[in-house]
């Protein structure tokens, strides 16, 4: 009982209750009484002394109350909760604010957005926090960004980074969010530690179906001396729910590199988010504006996806930004109704032909078809610049100015070719290697695995079909991947797929493999190594093509020839799509335009003075991009973010070219990149100060786009072991926060009511004396009624 009172000693003060009880039967012992006979005509009625009597007994009472009520708010007497002031916070408290930046959250009602009034709630909770708390701000998207990363006292400036975020858009991941924000408070040592998420309860960014993730969470609450809780609070009270929602899918591109007059394909998914069907149109368009007859008008299922493709071949070089569009009308999210995708379109493409078999006639040299493949251009210039040179005679010169190499049956080259071949794939070129009859397991072990390519391949022997066999060995069309093969495989009719093997090698996928260490591996190498990817088998289970990766560029290998040794394919019609897209497949590599959230993107552009004495650019991977001290390194990119925000990146040299690295991707959108002047001046004839604009498009996951709510199982699982606490309102938030340590003082409440009781003894006191001893009181008893004195003179 006594720890509701802050002074409980001075409870002793409640004796004084008795005084005036005391000081009324004192007085009433100090005088005689004598009875008098002509007093009888002076005393009160019964009636009048039944009411003196009352108000003597509440004027009592009331002097109790005064003495009783001074001494309790002496005492300072408290209660649990807030219903007087409100729910605020004791202090030594670190909360970490995570707003939810998803697309979602751009949902509006034509007054604010959803993302707006989670800002608003967060500001106003600001202001329930007392001196001594500090607050941070997670910004939760696709990759979580720590807004306020050291937590600050001063509400004030963390009000107005609140207010300073961008719009939402993308999605949100909201598990690496938390997982900052765990980060965030481990730096702390206040001893209550929030996490208050404000967000619009859609079930996609919080990933329950992934046990092993939030498991590992558990572990991670576990690890503090002060286990954090995590708090959820709807920001969307009071918006309308969904109606209807059209989604446009991420954009896929057959290639990212193409070159004007080939055709470019490109396929994603538009998605209804509704109870009905919908009819939609949907365009392409061209660095934003629409392409004549390129519409198309779906039919899309409630709640289901419709696939949209579209062709179109470039007409200009360049940095251009592919969009698809849906035209939805007045819906509540717009920012999910287009997807973009970045092509670099080249005047041609230089490739550097290897032929692996010398011959005294040029039919019979294994780089013959390829070669005839690469110049089958009726007008106009070629698609592929192709440098044919025998790989016996090859240098690591030839290698400067290609972005592809295509090895024709090649079993011998000279180690420091293979050294400089193995830099160049490493540093972002494309090399496409066949294998003839010629190639033996040593050969191609010395060419391409001794390097530090090819690590996870391994060719056992060469397979040969005997002369009458009676079954024909093909490509499986069931085994091509979608993608840039997706073409072969869609039509059974297509001569890809009824080309014969006769020979071919036997590829074996090596798992799970370290890289050989040696002069030319490198740590980036044991980073990014990967088993490789069988893209096509043959109709024997064979491997037919192979795809790895190593470093930054892209290795396809195919199993048999690209003449007419191992098989006839080089005589369909579709070995010259075939090779142009294998081509442009393994140059795009190092032109990597469309990533996903977080990812780093290269911006290149021609350095207008190569230095002569730098080493060439196969040595150097993103992360040994740094600008020089010379006047060289002065150069930069300005990089215009989607969010309207421009940066300068460092432009260091690499070989011929300058390259930057752009690592602020975590917002989806359009990023344009150009080359602009260096401080220095520039002398007379040079280059122009800045290079035409690049594009660039960051991708963010569109499993964001399908609104499930968070109900049922989904919120159970979250709940389960107090991971998180809900909440419907701020007021519910407040009192669930603060409810065990926010305290009411009843002290100034019992201040009033003693001033209150006081006044009402003055008044009583004034009462009683008026109205029950003084003259009034005496002259209305004394009076007698109208007729009496005449009454008693007759």
């Amino acid at each position: 009982m006594f720890q509701y009172f802050l002074n409980p000693w001075l409870l002793a003060g409640l004796v004084g209750i008795g005084l005036p009880l005391a000081a009324h039967l004192i007085s009433r012992r100090r005088f005689d009484v004598v009875d008098w006979g002509a007093m009888q005509f002076l005393n009160p009625s019964r009636k009048t002394r039944r009411r003196m009597k009352l108000e003597e007994l509440l004027l009592l009472l009331l002097r109790m109350g005064v003495i009783g009520l001074l001494a309790l708010a002496a005492s300072r007497p408290w209660i649990p909760g807030g219903w007087l002031h409100g729910y605020r916070s004791a202090g030594s408290r670190t909360v970490v604010l995570v707003i939810d930046g998803s697309n979602s959250m751009s949902r509006s009602d034509g007054v604010s957005s959803v993302h707006q009034q989670a800002v608003r709630r967060a500001t106003e909770f600001l202001q329930t926090l007392q001196g001594g708390d500090t607050v941070a701000v997670v910004d939760a998207r696709d990759q979580p960004l720590a807004i306020v990363e050291s937590p600050l006292q001063d509400t004030a400036a963390v009000a107005d980074q609140l207010k300073a975020l961008p719009p939402p858009g993308g999605a949100c991941a909201m598990l690496p969010a938390l997982e900052r924000a765990m980060a965030i408070l481990g730096r702390s040592s206040a001893l209550s530690r929030e996490i208050v998420v404000f967000t619009d309860r859609q079930a996609g960014p919080w990933k329950t179906g992934d046990t092993a993730a939030w498991l590992r969470f558990d572990d991670l609450l576990k690890l503090p001396a002060v286990r954090p809780r995590i708090w959820v609070l709807d920001a969307s009270t009071g918006l309308p729910e969904f109606g209807r929602n059209i989604a446009v899918g991420r954009l896929e591109l057959s290639r990212e590199l193409t070159v004007p007059g080939f055709p470019l394909r490109m396929r994603t998914v538009i998605r209804n988010e509704s109870d009905r069907e919908s009819v939609v149109p949907v365009r392409l368009l061209l660095d934003g504006q629409p392409l004549a007859g390129r519409t198309q008008s779906l039919r899309l299922p409630p709640h289901g996806e419709t696939a949209v493709e579209f062709e179109y071949a470039m007409r200009e070089s360049g940095t251009h930004v592919l969009s698809v569009e849906a035209e939805t009308g007045e819906e509540a999210i717009r920012a999910d109704d287009v997807s973009h995708a970045a092509v670099r379109s080249m005047p041609s493409l230089p490739v550097l032909v290897l032929n692996g078999r010398a011959a005294v006639s040029e039919e019979q040299r294994a780089s013959f078809f390829v070669q005839t493949a690469f110049g089958a251009m009726e007008a106009g210039e070629p698609w592929v610049a192709a440098t044919v040179r025998d790989a016996d005679s090859a240098t690591p010169s030839d290698l400067q100015k290609c972005a592809a190499v295509v090895c024709c049956g090649v079993s011998r080259v000279t180690p420091e070719f293979a050294a400089a071949l193995e830099q160049f794939v490493r540093s972002g070129g494309g090399l496409l290697v066949s294998c003839d009859d010629q190639m033996t397991p040593a050969a191609f072990d010395a060419c391409y695995k001794t390097a530090g390519m090819l690590t996870g391949l391994q060719l056992s022997r060469i397979r040969q079909i005997p002369p009458a066999a009676p079954d024909r060995v093909l490509a499986a069309p069931l085994s091509i991947q979608p993608g840039w093969l997706e073409r072969f495989r869609s039509d059974p009719g297509r001569t890809f797929l009824k080309s014969d093997f006769q020979s071919w090698a036997v590829l074996n996928i090596i798992r799970n493999t370290i890289p050989q260490t040696g002069t030319s591996a490198s740590a980036e190498d044991s980073r990014i190594a990967m088993a490789p990817a069988v893209l096509a088998q043959l109709t024997t289970g064979d491997p037919l093509l192979v795809e790895a990766q190593h470093g930054d560029g892209r290795i396809l290998v195919l199993s048999s020839s690209l003449d007419r040794s191992g098989n006839d394919l080089a005589s369909r019609a579709d070995f010259v799509p075939f090779l142009h897209e294998a081509v442009f497949r393994i140059a795009a590599a190092s032109s990597r335009r469309n990533v996903s959230a977080g990812e780093s993107l290269i911006v290149s552009a021609v350095n207008p003075a190569p230095p002569s004495d730098l080493p060439e650019p196969a040595n150097q991977t993103p992360s040994d991009i740094v600008p020089l001290a010379d006047g060289t390194g002065q150069r930069q990119f300005e990089v215009t973010l989607p969010d309207g925000r421009v940066l300068q990146v460092p432009a260091a040299p690499v070989g011929a070219e300058l390259r930057g690295v752009i690592r602020e991707t975590s917002r989806p959108g359009i990023l344009r990149a150009h080359l602009v002047a260096s401080e220095q001046p520039q002398p007379a004839g040079d280059q122009p100060a800045s290079t035409p604009p690049d594009a660039f498009v960051v991708n963010y996951d569109h499993s964001e786009d399908q609104f499930v709510p968070l109900v049922g199982d989904d919120r159970a699982r979250l709940a389960t072991n107090d991971r998180a606490r809900f909440a419907e309102s701020l007021a519910e938030l407040q009192e669930r926060m603060y409810g065990n340590e926010t305290t009411t003082e009843l002290w100034a409440i019992l201040m009033f009511g003693f001033l209150g009781l006081l006044i009402c003894e003055l008044l009583l006191t004034r009462r009683v004396i008026l109205r029950g001893y003084g003259a009034e009181a005496l002259a209305a008893e004394s009076s007698p009624a109208p007729g009496t004195a005449e009454t008693l003179r007759a």
